[in-house]
């Protein structure tokens, strides 16, 4: 009878021991992911300026579009200086069109509409176009592009 009393003991202490290891390894795990959502790693972001072209290249009231490192780009003149504009719409992400007559970029898809600064004036677009910061240097116009 001893033999099977210590067998049963034997057995009761490692399934505690076991359930006791796995519930402190689980919320060690939780707690450091706790501890990660708190405090995150941010990286800090980098960018680099990629030449468009000549200012002459640009000139004028329609928008001029360009591929820039796999990003649909629309760059334009404004009041501002110049602009650009990534040409993905804010509502699916179709690529958005310039009309000269009207002087606004449209959408395809649902008939999205923006004015020449970007901001959404008409139909579903829920915010503006996304901007690129935009670096004159001398007659060259450059654009800044985050980089991986």
């Amino acid at each position: 009878m001893s033999v099977v009393n210590n067998n049963a003991e034997r057995r009761r202490f490692l399934s505690g021991a076991f359930m006791t290891f796995g519930i402190t390894l689980g919320l060690g795990t939780l707690g450091g992911r706790f501890i990660q959502f708190l405090m995150p790693d941010v990286a800090e972001k980098k960018f680099s300026e990629i030449l468009l072209g000549r200012v002459d290249d640009f000139k004028g009231s329609s928008a001029k579009f360009v591929d820039v490192a796999g990003k649909q780009v629309a760059l334009l003149e404004t009041d501002q200086g110049f602009s650009a504009f990534s040409r993905k719409c804010t509502d699916l992400g179709c690529l958005i069109s310039w009309d000269d007559s009207k002087d606004q970029f449209i959408c395809p898809c649902h008939q999205g509409v923006f004015d020449r600064n970007g901001k959404n004036i008409a139909g579903p677009p829920p915010r503006p176009l996304d901007r690129f910061e935009v670096v004159k240097k001398g007659e060259n116009i450059y654009i800044k592009v985050e980089v991986a």
